[in-house]
C-alpha cells in the first residue's frame, strides 16, 4: 500500500496506479492527462452496491473535520467505482470526524484517486495566486 510520501497518477480509464512522471497508462494506454467521462448509465450514487461496504472486510481510508468534503471524497470515489461508506465516531453531544471507509482491496486505489485530486486542485490554488 503506499505510504503518504508516495504519490501516484490513477488512470481514469480503467483505474490502475501509474508512477507520476508518466503520460499514458502501461495497462490500456489511456492518456493519464485526460478528463473523467462521466458513466452513461445513470448517476453512481444510484447504484446501491456503491453504498455500502462490508464491516468486516473494510479500512479506513481518511478522516475529515467536513461532513461536505467527505462527501465530495466519496462522491470522486463511487464516480470511479469503488464503494465507500461514511461515518462517524458516535459520541453523542461532541463533534466528531467523519470517516471513510472502503474495502481492503480497494484501499490503494482509492487512496490513490484521492491523491491525485488533492494534488490537482493544490496546483490550481497556485495558478491562481
Amino acid at each position: 500500500m503506499l505510504g503518504p510520501g508516495e504519490f501516484r497518477r490513477v488512470c481514469r480509464a480503467c483505474g490502475r496506479a501509474e508512477e507520476l512522471e508518466r503520460e499514458r497508462c502501461s495497462a490500456c494506454g489511456a492518456d493519464l492527462n485526460a478528463m473523467a467521462v462521466p458513466p452513461d448509465n445513470g448517476f453512481v450514487d444510484e447504484n446501491p452496491a456503491l453504498r455500502h461496504v462490508d464491516p468486516n472486510n473494510r479500512v479506513e481510508l481518511d478522516r475529515f473535520n467536513r461532513r461536505d468534503e467527505a462527501e465530495l471524497a466519496c462522491g470522486l470515489l463511487r464516480f470511479h467505482r469503488i464503494p465507500c461508506e461514511l461515518s462517524s465516531m458516535v459520541i453523542p453531544g461532541l463533534p466528531a470526524d467523519t470517516i471513510l471507509w472502503v474495502h481492503a482491496e480497494d484501499a490503494e486505489l482509492a487512496w490513490a484517486l484521492l491523491a491525485d485530486m488533492e494534488r490537482e486542485a493544490s496546483g490550481k490554488d497556485k495558478d491562481v495566486s
